[in-house]
């Protein structure tokens, strides 16, 4: 059975012009998955309210990461499809769940080469409605309309060692240097999408320290499945302390409102400031390719708010690391190119 590789990942604008990101605003919030409200109600907000003023903030944060190749996630992404190409032999495509290029387009030329099964690889390491799951769906919806193809999805590896393993490996030099404090931020997610996540209805944000004692409903409890990577990278590291604690913190970034996951990465980073911490390293495990959320909110505002508070405060030379996501890196690459063997065996 010849098999291809399908790479999908979120999306981003074509250019760093308002237009263009109003474009990609507006396609990425309608989908159902990221604001799950009545049709009607969710085009008004977006196309009305959201996309039109928020576009123009936007585009000068991305002209402040854009590069020569075009977006950092566009460009990590294509470049992470042809390494995987190198090291399966097998024909890769990579997509953008919003934007370009489309599943729809990647799938066809997958078909023009004859392919007989279709191995996706969605780029979020945790299951949530809003990512893994519209690009699920999405994909499948798409791969309908060819006949004889047949799909195989890599289900959320959030524990999976490989990807343990990368993260460390990535992290690695980070880790042999002094620190006060560990921060593990993931992109945060309104409350009723981890409830709505929960089929049983009555374990997520619901029985006290639901995350802690495994449920069935962790398969797709994204709260869940952060602090369990969070926990076995510490224990992969050797670093015999608990999650928030006094060295550790798991946080949730880029929150849009008052109902979603928190403690607050941002509020998080300003409170050790405040509270004498130097040195802080900032993980992101839930960010596989570096992209507006990393490189920006993190590596440049965040950056700035930790040096300014910390300077205030007496602290002399603060020092304030970010960790790459896995990007380009071998240990990455090596666990894909595992992943995708076993899954073409089937």
């Amino acid at each position: 059975m010849k098999t291809g590789i399908l790479i999908v990942n979120t999306g981003s604008p074509e250019a760093p012009q308002p237009h263009n990101v109003k474009k990609y605003l507006g396609e990425f919030l309608m989908d159902e998955r990221v604001i799950d409200i009545p049709f009607m109600a969710r085009w008004f907000l977006v196309n009305v309210i959201i996309a039109p003023f928020r576009s123009k903030k936007t585009a000068q944060l991305y002209q402040n990461i854009w590069t020569p190749e075009g977006s950092p996630l566009l460009v990590y992404t294509r470049k992470l499809a042809k390494e995987i190409t190198k090291t399966t032999r097998l024909p890769v495509e990579y997509a953008m769940r919003y934007g370009n290029p489309s599943i729809r387009e990647s799938i066809e030329k997958l078909s023009r080469e004859k392919t007989e099964k279709i191995i996706l690889i969605p780029m979020f390491p945790h299951y949530a409605m809003s990512t893994y799951e519209s690009v699920v769906e999405k994909t499948k919806m798409e791969i309908a309309k060819f006949s004889g193809i047949k799909l195989e999805v890599i289900k959320p590896y959030y524990n999976n060692p490989e990807f343990i393993q990368a993260l460390y490996d990535n992290s690695r030099a980070y880790l042999k240097k002094k620190f006060d404090h560990i921060i593990f931020s993931y992109h945060s997610l309104p409350l009723r999408h981890i409830k709505k996540a929960d089929s049983d209805g009555n374990i997520c944000l619901v029985k006290e320290n639901c995350c802690e004692v495994y449920s069935t409903a962790h398969e797709k409890c994204y709260k869940a499945q952060t602090l369990q990577t969070t926990k076995l990278f510490l224990k992969k590291a050797g670093l015999d302390f608990a999650v928030n604690s006094d060295m550790a913190s798991l946080t949730y970034q880029s929150a849009m409102g008052k109902d979603w996951l928190q403690p607050s990465t941002e509020n998080k980073i300003m409170e050790l400031a405040h509270n004498g911490y130097k040195k802080i390293l900032v993980i992101c495990p839930g960010f596989v390719t570096d992209n507006l959320e990393t490189i920006e909110e993190l590596g440049i505002r965040a950056k700035n708010t930790f040096i300014s508070i910390a300077l205030e405060e007496g602290k002399n030379k603060p020092e304030y690391t970010l960790v790459s996501s896995l990007n380009l890196h071998k240990a990455w690459i090596k666990a894909l190119s595992k992943w995708i063997k076993n899954a073409a065996k089937k």
